[in-house]
């Protein structure tokens, strides 16, 4: 009896469109990436009814003759590769010779295509993936492929697929992030006839970002293009303030290739370690180069993952790249009130999520940055920045890793990966509104804000006059340039003890402090067995533990560093952020002194007399960052004296 069958050649086909063709989007991204690997400066992406309809992509690239024409729409027939070895070492965007095949078995698709020097081009055309006709067709060079009737004859794909303007959004996101790479090439995206965005591809990053993002954003961030070992990382680094409720606008290339990785989303979320709140994500756009003998790009049938052949040096090389820019950025916050009274950031975000909108920051005064949330109800989990044996050291450019210094940066293989689901594409939604168009002849313009550095912010601060306190809790400064400046003493205080802390641990500097009686702490059994397992590591970091029965753990010694009357309560956190939400056993002691900083430092409503204030100024303007306490709130804020003058009238 025959249970095994052959498939047809038709089935087989709509099978593998269902693994390459996901939505219109992958369409899209399929055509334009033939496109850059056949050489075209100008790309023009055209959709209609969210590309379920129609999806047009030309190009001036090489065209292809008659015979190449008609083999491209084989099965695996492709230029890009000859040979199984050449897949490790590939140059091109595309390589499996799938897209044409998989488009064709499920859509009406046209191309029409010409070479340079030919008299005439070639159309070729495919329904549900059966050929139709070949003829000869006048046009210029290059290539056009048309797609109509996604899924027409694939009913079952077809109800899968979401609402036409969502389906629009993913497209011109994806052409958004192309144009942010591939900055030698001008592209094009028409939508419903009307022209939405469009790059001038002067080989120009920071007039792609202006035409994907406009001028806020271009003046929040700050370009990266550094070299590590054989890893050259470029792109743009933003400042806290333009921080998304999601990973939306964290866009990585590898080798100009779209990709999600978890091993750089975990060297992003290290190097913004404390200077965002918990739910907040950096805005990033990083373009790795690297030998593509060193990652292999074909471990996803939608090529939007890669393997690293070595993970540890793509994540230091991410790390330093971020945290070297950064480095000397002031942090302190630029406060602007609006007209009647009220802060510019109160306004209403529009939704993060991918099936609703790419958040968007609220449109403020050229002059003014926006406050930071208001919500600290909840603590932040804590990845180790500074447990290193030396600090990276502020420097305007970033200084070539050397190996002692590699060993020592959190390994991506220690911190923990990122715990929320991944969306099922590399690509969110953004807003139903849609991105103005740039031209070619636009430039960028100068941003008007002119960034302080941490040495002159530090500067600004201890050159202010104390004005006093408000409430008992803000220290207020009158600058020499006539600003004025709030400091949250608690959060100072608790920055200040905390990089103590770490300085300590940093420095291998352990003692153990005996307690005068054990400290009997009760947890369950898996809680015991896992600190049994782990004792000599407790003790390397100064505890000294024995188990007193299978629920309860007696505590003889402490790190000094710890206060002994919140023992209970931080070997807790500690041992159940390390066992339970994956962290390393220094991540999880970091959290734990953070906790112990936050419950020695003084308090709001805590009366500070002039010298300690004093001297809460000098310690401030010594930390490594002086603008987050360890829970990410911010300790220093700023407010202009024109901003004040304008709330009372006295200008306009």
């Amino acid at each position: 009896m025959a249970r095994i069958h052959i498939l047809d050649a038709a089935t087989s086909n709509a099978i593998a469109a269902g693994e390459v063709i996901e939505r219109p989007m992958s369409i899209v991204k399929e055509l334009m990436e033939n496109s850059i690997d056949a050489g075209a400066t100008q790309i023009t992406v055209e959709i209609a009814d969210g590309g379920i309809t129609l999806i047009r992509v030309r190009d001036n690239g090489c065209g292809m003759d008659e015979e190449d024409a008609v083999n491209a729409f084989i099965v695996h027939a492709t230029s890009k590769i000859r040979t199984l070895d050449e897949l490790f070492s590939l140059h091109s965007m595309g390589f499996r010779g799938e897209a044409l095949a998989s488009i064709a078995a499920a859509a009406r698709v046209t191309l029409s295509t010409k070479e340079p020097l030919a008299e005439k081009g070639t159309c070729v055309k495919y329904e549900g993936g059966h050929f139709i006709s070949c003829t000869p067709c006048g046009m210029p060079s290059g290539t056009t492929v048309e797609v109509r009737d996604l899924f027409y004859n694939l009913p079952a794909r077809y109800k899968f697929l979401k609402k036409d303007q969502t389906e629009a959004n993913y497209i011109q996101v994806l052409v958004e992030r192309f144009i942010l790479c591939h900055t030698d090439v001008s592209f094009k995206f028409i939508k419903n006839g009307k022209t939405v965005l469009q790059s001038p591809g002067n080989c120009d990053a920071g007039s792609a970002l202006y035409s994907v993002y406009g001028k806020d954003i271009v003046s929040a961030c700050r370009p990266i293009d550094v070299k590590i070992d054989n890893i050259t990382i470029r792109g743009f680094a933003g400042l806290p303030k333009i921080a998304r409720a999601s990973r939306s606008e964290q866009t990585i290339f590898v080798n100009q290739r779209l990709i999600r990785s978890k091993t750089i989303t975990s060297a992003i979320d290290a190097a913004y370690t404390n200077m965002l709140m918990k739910g907040k994500y950096a805005f990033v756009i990083l373009d790795i180069l690297m030998p593509s003998s060193d990652l292999d790009v074909n471990v996803h049938p939608q090529k939007a993952e890669v393997r690293f052949a070595n993970e540890s040096e793509i994540y230091r090389a991410v790390y330093h790249a971020i945290t070297n820019t950064l480095a000397t950025e002031s942090m302190s916050m630029d406060i602007s009130l609006s007209s009647d009274g009220k802060n510019e950031s109160a306004k209403v975000e529009k939704p993060s999520s991918v099936e609703e909108a790419r958040p968007q920051e609220p449109i403020e005064k050229e002059t003014a940055k926006s406050l930071p949330p208001v919500d600290y109800s909840k603590n932040i989990g804590f990845r180790n920045l500074y447990f290193r044996e030396q600090e990276t050291p502020y420097t305007a450019a970033p200084a070539p890793i050397t190996a002692s210094e590699k060993e020592v940066i959190p390994s991506s293989l220690d911190l923990p990966m990122v715990e929320e689901p991944l969306p099922e594409s590399t690509y969110s939604e953004p807003s139903e509104e849609t991105v103005g168009s740039v031209s070619a002849a636009e430039v960028l313009p100068e941003p008007e804000i002119v960034p302080q550095s941490k040495e002159e912010s530090m500067h600004e601060l201890l050159s202010s006059r104390v004005i006093g306190t408000l409430f008992d809790t803000y220290i207020l400064l009158e600058s020499k340039d006539r600003k004025l400046l709030m400091i949250d003493q608690h959060a100072a205080h608790e920055k200040i003890l905390y990089e103590k802390f770490v300085r300590a641990e940093m420095e291998k500097n352990i003692v153990s402090q005996p307690l005068l009686a054990p400290m009997i702490v009760s947890m369950s059994r898996s809680d015991i067995s896992f600190i049994e397992e782990h004792i000599h590591e407790l003790q390397d970091i100064g505890f000294e533990l024995s188990p007193m029965g299978e629920t309860e753990m007696a505590i003889r010694a402490i790190p000094a560093q710890i206060d002994p009357n919140e023992i209970r309560s931080a070997f807790i956190e500690m041992i159940d952020e390390w066992m339970h939400a994956s962290k390393t056993r220094n991540d999880a002691l970091i959290l734990s002194l953070a906790t112990c900083a936050c419950k020695a430092a003084v308090k709001g409503h805590d009366k500070l007399h002039d010298i300690e204030i004093s001297g809460l100024l000098s310690d401030l303007s010594g930390l490594s960052d002086p603008y987050h306490c360890p829970h990410g709130r911010p300790i220093l804020i700023r407010l202009s004296e024109k901003e004040i003058e304008k709330e009372f009238k006295r200008i306009v």
